[in-house]
Formats: structure tokens, C-alpha cells, sequence
């Protein structure tokens, strides 16, 4: 229940391990159990300083949720600290936490470099308004706002929204556009193949790889497709036979499409 299938994994922080923590925290909270709440806090926070940045946010939000004010903490300086950029943290965690994370962004930036360059807002507002036209499934006023700004796809990371919030069929119509590097990083250092395998949706991860994503690239600490998918899945859900009329198991089918790649 609360390890992966990825074969080099310690299963001491990945993310299988977390959600099993986190959903007894949930059920401990509700059920008002204190004792167990401050054992599964305990183990929360032995996660957070071990697990990657991106599988802290359940346990923030979990945190938030039952007013876990130390693991609150802990958790909002490990992802203030980290490369999560806000369109994410935004698409997961409650307002209240966002700002909070922004404000140690801010204070840490201070010191920084004054020659680095600073953030135009109107160039920011012109990727916004791209990324809400996808998620109302409109490529047609995505085109629109590409002529009437110099903004590019790669620019918007479009296709890297799509593939992560996005119905599969928006992706197929961005991609069609063919004005999109199917195999451009981010600014983690992730490709859009890295971002699909993160949803675990076959069809979107078929649907790059015909469009030539490559399987082979790695993350910046390393890691390939394959392996992020195995790190989020659970051998209950990879192991799970398929009825007949019921839907094809997900996780499984991801995890060979890459493993064929």
C-alpha cells in the first residue's frame, strides 16, 4: 500500500508512501483522534525533509486542511525554498499558503542579484490569458492571442500546461498547431513527456511519443519518464487485473509504453 514500483526506490519518502500517510492523517483528524494525528504528524515531518519538492504539496494540504501548524510551516519554507513555480502552486494549494510561500520567495530574492532581470507583468498577463483560453479548451482564442502578442507557445510553456490540466484532446489541437517543441524544457528542467507522465494519462503520453517526444531524457536530478512513473505508482495499482467492461488499469499502461520506448 505505501511503496512503488520503482525497482532502486527506498519507499521511505515516495510519493505512494506519502499518500498512505496522509490519508490516515485525514481520517484521523475527522474522526478526532489526537494520539494518532501526532503520530501520522510525526511521520509527515520526517517526509518532508526527505521527499521531492512537488510530493510535499499533499502533506501541505493535508496540513492546512487539519491546522497542523508545525508541519504547516515546515512545509511551506521546504516548497518556498524549491523550484515549483506558481502556476502549480496555484493549481494545488489553498490561497492563504500561496501567499505565504511568496512572501519567503521575496524576502529570500532581497539579496539577490540586482542585475538579474526583473519579471514584465504584461508578458506574465499575456501567458496567463494562453493558459486560461486552454483551460476552457479554446485553441482557436489561443491562436488569437499568439497574433496579437509576440508570445510564443514555448514562451507560454503551452503545451506543458495542456499536457498537465488539459483534456487530451486540447493537446492533440495544440500540437497540431505545430508551432510547439514537443521535447522543450521548463523552467525545472522538465519535458512535457516528464509533465504527462506526472498526470498518468496513456493517452497523452502515446500522443507525445508519436509526435517524437524522446523517453530517454532525463530530469535535472536524473530522472527518466519511466522512472517517475514507477515512483507514483503504487504495485496494487500496477498488479490490478482488468474486468471485462471495466476501465484498462492507467498506471500499468503507462509504465509499459515508456518501458517500450
Amino acid at each position: 500500500v505505501s511503496t512503488c514500483v520503482h525497482n532502486v526506490c527506498a519507499h521511505d519518502a515516495c510519493r505512494p508512501a506519502i499518500n498512505f500517510v496522509v490519508e490516515l492523517m485525514y481520517a484521523s483528524s475527522i474522526f478526532q483522534m489526537p494520539d494518532l494525528v501526532s503520530i501520522f504528524q510525526r511521520r509527515l515531518l520526517n517526509f518532508v525533509g526527505k521527499a521531492l519538492a512537488d510530493d510535499v504539496i499533499p502533506i501541505l494540504v493535508v496540513a492546512f486542511h487539519c491546522q497542523l501548524s508545525q508541519l504547516i510551516t515546515q512545509c511551506i519554507e521546504r516548497v518556498a525554498r524549491s523550484d515549483i513555480d506558481s502556476i502549480s502552486l496555484e493549481k494545488g494549494l489553498p490561497d492563504e499558503v500561496i501567499e505565504k510561500i511568496k512572501i519567503l520567495r521575496r524576502n529570500s530574492q532581497q539579496g539577490c542579484d540586482p542585475n538579474m532581470p526583473a519579471v514584465d507583468p504584461l508578458h506574465e498577463k499575456r501567458i496567463r490569458r494562453i493558459h486560461k483560453a486552454l483551460d476552457s479548451d479554446d485553441v482557436e482564442l489561443v491562436k488569437l492571442l499568439l497574433s496579437e502578442s509576440a508570445i510564443t507557445l514555448d514562451e507560454a510553456n503551452a503545451l506543458h500546461y495542456a499536457a498537465a490540466y488539459c483534456d487530451p484532446k486540447v493537446v492533440t489541437e495544440v500540437l497540431s498547431l505545430g508551432l510547439a517543441d514537443v521535447n522543450l524544457r521548463n523552467s525545472r528542467g522538465y519535458t512535457v513527456l516528464h509533465i504527462a507522465v506526472m498526470r498518468r494519462e496513456p493517452s497523452i503520453i502515446v500522443l507525445l511519443l508519436t509526435k517524437g517526444a524522446r523517453a530517454s531524457e532525463l530530469t535535472s536530478d536524473g530522472q527518466s519518464a519511466v522512472s517517475i512513473c514507477r515512483r507514483l505508482t503504487k504495485p496494487k495499482d500496477y498488479h490490478s487485473k482488468t474486468e471485462q467492461e471495466q476501465e484498462a488499469n492507467k498506471d500499468r499502461i503507462c509504465i509499459d509504453v515508456l518501458e517500450r520506448e
